[in-house]
């Protein structure tokens, strides 16, 4: 596996200025996930976006791992929910112009 599209893990430490067990507490309730290249831990960049998500509910409200999990989980509950929303908003358009 080639490092091209990851970057490590302790410098996304350095610059975010996060603890290393902050990450590795990320990656085992499965929010991101860390690969191991040369014995060295990345992170693909495609996981930076949300990742930065994770560290500014982290840094800014003090929310640990499990709670960061826990919102996330909500979050994607509630984008479930607002699409089934529109795709049945628009089922009933089309009993409504009847």
């Amino acid at each position: 596996m080639t490092k091209e599209n990851f970057i490590p893990v302790a410098t996304l430490c350095t610059y975010y200025k996060v603890e290393m067990s902050l990450i590795q507490d990320l990656d085992d309730n499965g929010l991101i996930k860390i690969i191991q290249i040369e014995e060295a831990p990345f992170i693909h960049e495609d996981l930076i976006s949300p990742l930065e998500k994770m560290l500014r509910l982290h840094q800014d409200l003090n929310i640990n791992a499990a709670g960061i999990d826990t919102i996330f989980h909500l979050l994607n509950r509630f984008e479930d929910m607002q699409k089934e929303m529109k795709t049945l908003k628009s089922r009933l358009r089309i009993y409504e112009h009847e």
